[in-house]
């Protein structure tokens, strides 16, 4: 997908949130559901320890509350306390033909993961973590840690950062940082690659609350690989460091059962 034509696939987005009816704001109390859904554009490396960056679109599904006739209730509709929401991530294709770099290395196919996202806040201190299974260029299960210092500036204005780690099972490492004996050369030996902790960085962000439905959102991050990612021959072909930027729009939903 080119360029031209993410920018095609979040702006398009963006108008058919616009588009909805019930997306207006409602009273978030009783039995009902409220998320936030949107979209970004993310500046990411091309491939786990790639030096270049690409652009991609990237879905965005918040579950902020839910509360059942029964009496059973997850969050509370605000930012504090405990939540959780589906977690989805998409992992781009990688190929010799994006990146000659990686001749003779097997083409790994579009990777979309699915799993669970847990959050705690309390006051401006919040930690949250999501577990993911990959289904088509991998099949294994990959996770996120992280911590954030949130300040608030105004009432539109909310400013976040802290640490981030990512950990893989060894089907994720291999499929990404593996080479196998068939794929194996001058340039990339044969390798191996066990679970663990991937990467460790940071995490900054901003969201300016447009009104009571609309929010954009901005954020950059930095990590470093480690373990048997960063001594990969194909992250000695890249980088240890890994950067991505991003912007995106979200509307909230609230709608009563």
């Amino acid at each position: 997908m080119n360029k031209s034509h993410r920018f095609t696939a979040v702006s398009f987005f963006a108008a058919a949130l616009a588009l909805v009816p019930q997306a207006r704001a409602q009273d978030a109390s009783g039995p009902g559901v409220s998320f936030e859904l949107g979209g970004a554009a993310k500046m990411t490396p091309r491939y786990f320890g790639a030096s270049k960056l690409v652009l991609s679109p990237v879905p965005l599904l918040r579950l902020k509350r839910l509360e059942l006739p029964n009496g059973f209730s997850i969050g509370g509709g605000s930012d504090q306390g405990f939540s959780l929401s589906p977690s989805i991530d998409v992992i781009g294709k990688r190929s010799v033909k994006e990146s000659p770099e990686l001749a003779g290395l097997n083409t790994i196919d579009t990777a979309v993961e699915l799993g669970v996202a847990a959050k705690y806040q309390i006051g401006h201190f919040r930690v949250m973590g999501a577990v993911r299974r990959g289904f088509g260029g991998h099949e294994g299960i990959r996770g996120e840690l992280g911590a954030d210092v949130i300040v608030n500036a105004g009432d539109q204005w909310t400013f976040h950062g802290g640490p981030r780690l990512m950990v893989g099972d060894s089907k994720f490492t291999t499929t990404y940082f593996g080479v196998s004996a068939a794929e194996a050369s001058a340039l990339y030996p044969s390798t191996t690659a066990g679970g663990g902790l991937v990467s460790a960085g940071l995490e900054a962000g901003a969201r300016f609350q447009v009104d009571g439905v609309w929010a954009v959102e901005a954020g950059a991050g930095w990590s470093r690989l480690t373990g048997d990612a960063a001594r990969s021959p194909i992250t000695a072909q890249g980088s240890k460091n890994q950067y991505s930027f991003s912007l995106g729009v979200v509307r909230r939903f609230d709608i009563g059962f």
